[in-house]
């Protein structure tokens, strides 16, 4: 056991007990090889490998805080236990590496290799954190002996009660964790100092304690100890965000509350939760405490590379018939290979890449970007709010005398990551309204987007062709006029290099007033461009919209161009 004739022993003490058994028993072993053991020997032996099996579990999970789950919360290291955290048929070899990361983070908390000790984790919802950490680790923190004083703290102190009522259910009727760590509540609430829904105290003199978010935490002690672990697990909701002075109100608690709470000697704050709003509180502690060690964790990772494909799956989903969500499930399941090509997700084996794409359609865009993606958006620098838009669709064109223009960006030479782009703009002949109504939007290689852009400007037959020829983009705007003319497209004065004068915000944001107006009008369904827009400028990527101002321009100049006017085209 853990603890030898009722006493618990330390990590120290404990590997020196491990050294003495594991010695022992190597001479009983030795003895029963040779045939020399009596039946007490036997017993011993038997006694000690037993004895060194818990020793090492114990040992082990101080330190390893996910061997720590997997062997006293799952169905698999513990059958039967109540109230497992991890099903039947996963091991230890199967966890997420997001949950191997977090463990790990958990892990130099308690060994001291984390030296601020204090942590903000925003991560996308469902992943499991609240099953590692204000279950798992706060179990783990009790039953070592590591903290004298835990406060959990969550929306409220209903919900923070939920939680370590899960740990105080393990510690009463774990068989396994009782065995190895000796009993530190008993089953029968009477018999216990303290032992309610929001808090309790442990025979050993550990006290966890259940609070909500704005209550009063400063100056909580237990006997002479102050705080000496703050666990913070979603800390706010719609309700307490839905305004400004309650965003304010949970930061100046934060700050001049929760934080001089802690004990500074010992005291270590782990934070993590959602995003559900921008510069929300655990937003701002991510970007602006340096005190706290920060990361985000959004739960797609990579992102397809066949975003083709899943514009196909978009457009068969949206359809206006019941059966089209299944019918957008048979074109994955039949593309499936390629549509995952390049993709990664955060938790695979529950969030796999269709599971989440079919959350995004349904829940929409800005949801999905702050409660999965922990990318809230800002909506006082949000510029091309969705208001602002006006959609179009094929029926709406029809009829329409129309002439159709073209923009290439070449990804080349920008930041990594960025997509090439190849956009296509339909204008009203009769009354200058423009429709953006396709666009090809992907990393690819050169080669495939100059076949690309041929491709798109034979099956529109571009009035005009807008390619970015910025510096080492040049020779590129130049193999694509010598692909076209070999093709019979006039390239020679259809197509025109751009080469920019303008900073890219500037030429961006002055599509803003055309936008408003309703004179350039977007295809509903061009969800990855529409996306970049709404974003804009808090998006990572904004080569959609850059394509966009460059058709847009070269539609208007074309047309100035042929009323009359000449002159050097400026973009």
């Amino acid at each position: 056991m853990a603890y030898i004739d009722g006493k618990w022993l330390a990590r120290q003490e404990r590997q020196e007990r491990i050294n003495l058994v594991a010695e022992r028993a190597k001479k009983l072993q030795e003895l029963y090889e040779t045939g020399e053991a009596t039946e007490y020997y036997m017993d011993t032996l038997l006694a000690d490998i037993d004895e060194l099996e818990k020793l090492k579990r114990v040992h082990r999970g101080e330190h390893d805080m996910l061997y720590f789950m997997y062997e006293y919360f799952s169905e698999e290291g513990n059958p039967g236990n109540p109230d497992n955290l991890i099903p039947a048929g996963v091991t230890m070899d199967d966890a997420a590496e997001f949950h191997q990361t977090l463990c790990e983070l958990l892990d130099d908390i308690t060994t001291g290799r984390e030296k601020k000790k204090k942590v903000a984790w925003s991560v996308g919802r469902g992943h499991a954190k609240t099953a590692y950490l204000s279950n798992g680790y706060l179990c783990h923190q009790v039953v070592y002996r590591l903290k004298q004083y835990i406060v959990l703290i969550s929306e409220t102190s209903d919900v923070a009660g939920d939680f370590i009522s899960w740990a105080r259910d393990q510690l009463k009727y774990n068989e396994k964790l009782r065995q190895d760590f000796g009993i530190l509540l008993h089953e029968q609430k009477s018999r216990n100092e303290v032992d309610n829904d929001k808090e309790f105290v442990t025979l050993t003199n550990t006290k966890v304690e259940a609070k909500g978010i704005g209550t009063q935490v400063r100056g909580l002690r237990h006997g002479s100890k102050r705080v000496q672990l703050y666990i913070l697990d979603d800390l706010e909701s719609k309700e307490n965000t839905a305004t400004v002075d309650l965003i304010t109100k949970n930061k100046r608690w934060f700050k001049e509350e929760l934080l001089p709470g802690l004990s500074r000697q010992e005291g270590a704050c782990i934070y993590m939760g959602t995003i559900v709003c921008y510069d929300s509180l655990l937003h701002h502690v991510i970007k602006n405490r340096r005190d706290f060690v920060s990361r985000s964790f959004p739960a797609i990772l990579k992102w397809s590379e066949r975003e083709d494909l899943w514009q196909k799956w978009r457009e068969i989903r949206q359809v206006d018939d019941p059966d089209s969500a299944d019918r957008a499930r048979e074109f994955y399941e039949q593309n499936k290979e390629e549509m995952l090509r390049g993709t990664k997700t955060l938790w695979p084996s529950h969030f796999p890449y269709i599971d989440l794409m079919e959350i995004r359609e349904d829940d929409g865009t800005k949801a999905f970007n702050q409660e999965y993606l922990c990318n809230p958006t800002d909506e006082e620098r949000q510029i091309f709010k969705p208001k602002y838009f006006t959609y179009c669709t094929e029926d709406d064109l029809k009829d329409k005398k129309l002439l159709y223009y073209g923009a290439v960006d070449f990804a080349m030479g920008k930041e990594k990551g960025d997509y090439s782009v190849v956009v296509t703009l339909a204008k009203n002949v009769e009354t200058g309204t423009c429709y953006v109504i396709d666009i090809f939007m992907e990393r690819v290689h050169p080669n495939t987007l100059l076949e690309k852009a041929v491709e798109y400007t034979l099956a529109y037959q571009y009035e005009a062709l807008a390619v970015e020829a910025q510096q080492a983009q040049e020779w590129f705007a130049d193999k694509v006029g010598e692909a076209l003319q070999k093709k019979g497209y006039p390239s020679s004065t259809r197509l025109k290099q751009i080469k920019q004068r303008t900073r890219k915000a500037l030429r961006i944001e002055s599509l803003l007033p055309d936008i408003q107006s309703g004179k350039l009008r977007f295809m509903k369904h061009l969800r990855a461009l529409l996306e970049q827009f709404e974003m804009y400028p808090m998006h990572p990527h904004d080569d959609g919209p850059d394509a966009v101002q460059m058709a847009f321009s070269i539609a208007y100049k074309r047309a100035r161009r042929k009323a009359g006017t000449t002159g050097n085209s400026r973009y």
